[in-house]
């Protein structure tokens, strides 16, 4: 057979689009015939279908928040008490952000769980009569048959799409808000654990900081037993200032003794006696507290510690006072953060920020019936066109090559015969 445009037939290797083109038009009576029987079916059971609506909840990214702020001697608590800064209470992988961890939870087969037993799911696909022998085989299928309804993606911004397709539209809110309040409920359950930990390990510290305040404040008291001393520095400032004072009385009264010796300011007399003895026993008072070494009757003069051994005493006590110090610094703000940490325990709040709540989609999403129509028709029409090809295929081969097919006639016909004898005797 020749088709217009000079091609012939029984040669496939040179088969041009035109062939094709004029198969198809040939058969175009058994093609519309075909596509009518599959089309009309096609047509009547998507109108059957049920009609299913998708309910669309959307969730604003979770805020990485801190353990309350809290605070132990400038750190954070994330950072003193080894907790991760998202407020998740554990270490995330690189790369790891809470949008994904609350995907997880949405996917969890616990939450999953809770949402099927709280919002009676098992009875609505009617799954409680037919296993009512076995509870849990009922449970496992609710799950199951809940999932292909349910679906959570995170979008490219970052926040969480929850999908959930049913029958029933204000069911399918229901539903939506049942799984938000759950997810509520199994953060606000890690966040309530994580803060009673902190607010735990924050006791503790307390208790230590206290215990070496405690023993920081001993070892200065056994210090001020030991060497007399109450501040070293401040009892070294006294005795410097005490010598200038004395020095300065006593050039002063040499000044005045000079005078009166040469008659500047009067006559020698008692008065001169007067300012050389009070100038002898300052001399004398200098000289014992440069020497370190007083007079019997002098010791009160003295101070606690010798110039000698003011710089290792003053060491030591430097390094109790700086401990002393830092433990009351530690002290108060680990108590300051107890505070908070049990104020954040105490308060109950959410952390779920709902940006498109659950509602009444308005519109069926189930069953897209154009889009099933065109795809039953694409592949009714490409499975037909094979078919054609196939045949045309097979119709050359048994006029070209007889003895090749005559095997598979053969083989056809037996077979013909084997299926008009079981018919026959069914009948």
């Amino acid at each position: 057979m020749t088709v217009p445009g000079g091609t012939d037939a029984r040669n496939a290797g040179q088969r041009q689009p035109l062939w094709y083109l004029f198969l198809l038009l040939r058969n175009r009576w058994f093609l519309l015939r075909a596509l009518l029987v599959v089309m009309i079916p096609t047509v009547l059971i998507t109108y059957l279908m049920t009609k299913k609506y998708t309910v669309t909840t959307v969730i604003m990214p979770p805020e990485e928040q801190s353990a309350s702020g809290l605070t132990i001697a400038g750190l954070g608590l994330a950072e003193f008490a080894g907790y991760f800064g998202g407020g998740m209470g554990f270490s995330l992988p690189l790369m790891t952000t809470l949008s994904d961890v609350y995907e997880e939870i949405l996917n969890s087969r616990s939450l999953v769980e809770s949402v099927v037993l709280s919002t009676s799911y098992i009875d609505s696909m009617d799954l409680r009569d037919l296993y009512e022998a076995d509870p849990q085989q009922a449970l496992y299928w609710g799950r199951k048959m809940f999932r292909d309804d349910y679906s959570v993606n995170i979008t490219p911004t970052g926040f969480l799409r929850i999908d959930f397709t049913f029958r029933d539209p204000e069911y399918a809110v229901d539903v939506s808000r049942q799984i938000v309040a759950t997810l509520d409920s199994i953060n606000s359950e890690i966040t309530s654990s994580r803060l009673q930990q902190a607010r735990i390990f924050l006791e503790q510290r307390a208790m230590m900081a206290e215990s070496s305040l405690i023993s920081a404040g001993d070892a200065i008291r056994r210090f001020e037993e030991r060497y007399g001393l109450v501040a070293p520095e401040e009892e070294m400032l006294n005795y410097i200032s005490t010598l200038a004072q004395l020095k300065t009385e006593y050039a002063t009264l040499m000044t005045e003794i000079t005078a009166l010796r040469r008659g500047i300011t009067g006559a020698p007399g008692t008065t001169l006696l007067f300012k050389e003895r009070r100038a002898a026993e300052i001399l004398t008072v200098i000289g014992m507290l440069e020497s370190g070494q007083p007079a019997p009757g002098y010791e009160g003069i003295m101070p606690p510690v010798t110039m000698e051994e003011f710089p290792d005493v003053s060491l030591e006590y430097a390094i109790l006072r700086a401990d002393y110090e830092m433990s009351l610094q530690i002290t108060n703000a680990v108590k300051i953060s107890l505070q908070e940490a049990v104020a954040a325990e105490s308060r109950q709040q959410t952390h779920i920020r709902v940006l498109d709540p659950p509602r009444h989609p308005g519109w069926k999403s189930k069953p897209r019936k154009l889009l099933i129509w065109i795809e039953v028709f694409l592949i009714a029409f490409v499975g037909l066109f094979f078919f054609l090809v196939a045949r045309e295929n097979l119709r050359r081969v048994k006029r070209e090559n007889p003895a090749l097919w005559e095997p598979w006639s053969r083989l056809i016909e037996d077979i013909r015969r084997e299926l008009f004898f079981w018919k026959r005797r069914k009948g």
